[in-house]
């Protein structure tokens, strides 16, 4: 059977005007095979000029144009009964705490994609995630989950009457102010940045002592001074991260033939970094969350699958621990383009 060409601008004309829609509802008006359709579509997708949806109408994927998402409301009958509820959910409530929700909720969330949008808070030195309806500004979420940390603090701080001094007690000495940051990453295929929010107007800046150093052997010297010309880091940094979890990671990639270009290290059981991999075709860019844990659960992948979305690299994530069965069966089902190596 021979095919007719398609104009593939007639086609994304057919897209923005009609869309979202799937292949045989262009039929009608480019007179051909819906598997041509499909090949074109796909094209436009690849160029960016095109989006694909996971909610899908008999196992086809619907495709629309950037601009159009608030049409995709109308096809959330087309989500299971499960997912179509949480969906519902989220569209009235906004916003939604995962660790608030019961497990059902949790795994639909990260079913519709179309509709439920992660964000990452960092709340003293705790992640959580929250989930935004897609339709709403990522500026408005922000306000809206701040409001809550803040009302939760107003819940846990002690009556007024009980911080009230005694007449003819002795004044108290100030002691240093203390900070509290959250810090909101937004969904990865937002490409939006990190925002950072204050949740209390006091800072705390603690300073810790220095570690007493001995003497390194002339060996040991040589390394830190490779890893520092390397990195860009000052030897200071680098003393300050000896004998830590970092060097069992950075053993790992450099006897891999792993490259590091940047990293963060977040507490003394999680990094983040940035690496290069060699493969066959030359080296490959990736996010690395490096997590030191005896047992890995789905919460750790969930959060750096999300961090690695955000960066739009593929993901590595190394650690000493194993996965939990839970987190086996949602790294080969749900985190497409993680690979998780055991150090």
């Amino acid at each position: 059977m021979v095919y007719k060409p398609i104009d593939k601008d007639y086609v994304l004309k057919l897209v923005q005007e009609k869309g979202p829609l799937i292949p045989i509802h262009l039929r009608k008006d480019l007179d051909t095979d819906t598997i041509m359709i499909g090949a074109v579509l796909s094209q436009l997708v690849s160029e960016g000029k095109v989006k694909v949806t996971s909610v899908k109408i008999g196992g086809t994927p619907l495709y629309y144009t950037p601009g159009s998402e608030d049409k995709l409301a109308n096809f959330m009958r087309y989500l299971n009964e499960k997912d179509r509820r949480a969906a519902e959910l989220l569209q009235e409530q906004k916003v939604l705490k995962e660790v608030d929700q019961d497990p059902l909720v949790r795994v639909c969330l990260r079913n519709i994609k179309d509709y439920a949008k992660p964000l990452e808070v960092n709340v003293k030195g705790q992640k959580e995630i929250y989930w935004k309806w897609y339709l709403m500004p990522t500026q408005e979420a922000e306000a809206m989950i701040l409001k809550n940390l803040k009302e939760e603090e107003a819940r846990q701080a002690p009556p007024v009457e009980q911080t009230r001094a005694a007449p003819e007690q002795k004044p108290v000495q100030k002691q240093a102010p203390a900070s509290e940051k959250a810090v909101i990453q937004a969904a990865p295929s937002s490409g939006n940045h990190p925002i950072q929010a204050r949740v209390d107007e006091k800072k705390k800046e603690t300073v810790a002592e220095k570690p007493k150093t001995h003497k390194r052997d002339v060996k040991e010297d040589r390394k830190a001074e490779e890893v520092q010309e390397r990195l860009g880091k000052p030897k200071e940094s680098l003393d300050a991260e000896k004998d830590s979890f970092f060097q069992e990671v950075r053993r790992y990639l450099y006897d891999n033939s792993i490259v590091i270009s940047d990293y963060k290290i977040l507490r003394k059981t999680e990094i983040d970094l940035y690496v290069s991999v060699p493969t066959r075709l030359g080296s490959q860019e990736y996010f690395c969350k490096a997590k030191s844990k005896k047992r890995v659960n789905d919460g750790d992948l969930s959060s750096a699958y999300i961090q690695g979305q955000n960066t739009k690299l593929p993901i590595l994530f190394l650690t000493p621990g194993e996965l939990t069965k839970k987190a086996k069966d949602m790294l080969d089902k749900e985190f497409k383009g993680m690979t998780v190596k055991r150090i």
